[in-house]
């Protein structure tokens, strides 16, 4: 499998194991709890990941700061959390994802005209418009 379509494949096999254990995650559990509990494993697995990657080079360096890596941080905590309650609110496994991921790209394909001056073709816009009209069908009518 080319580097291309394996990368892919992690993505979604990640993303589907996320939702399915953040679903699963007991509501008596505090969300704070399970916040430190998911980054003190993934500090664990990143540390072994790096030895294995690079193994000859230190992990961290502050000549290697980025703000951007750093807001990514705060970001992650948003996903996080943001899911977790999705999920103890009554979300559904199939509509919280799709959601969350629906909404974030209308987002990011406005960013990504405006800021990145990447171009917005006829067919994204109507992507976009399908995405809009499935976030509809998707939410719950009260």
């Amino acid at each position: 499998m080319s580097p291309h379509f394996l990368s892919a494949a992690m993505v979604i096999s990640a993303i589907a194991m996320y939702q399915i254990c953040m679903k699963t995650i007991p509501d008596g559990v505090n969300p704070a709890s399970a916040l430190i509990t998911f980054y003190v494993s993934a500090l664990v697995f990143t540390i072994i990941a790096a030895k294995l990657f690079m193994p000859n080079e230190a992990i961290f360096s502050a000549d290697e700061f980025s703000w951007a890596a750093a807001l990514v941080g705060i970001a992650i905590v948003g996903i996080e959390l943001g899911y977790l309650l999705m999920y103890r609110s009554g979300w559904s496994l199939a509509a919280a994802p799709l959601i969350g991921m629906g909404g974030s790209a209308i987002i990011l394909i406005i960013v990504s005209f405006i800021f990145f001056k990447e171009p917005v073709s006829l067919r994204t816009l109507s992507g976009v418009g399908l995405c809009l009209i499935g976030l509809f069908l998707l939410t719950p009518q009260d």
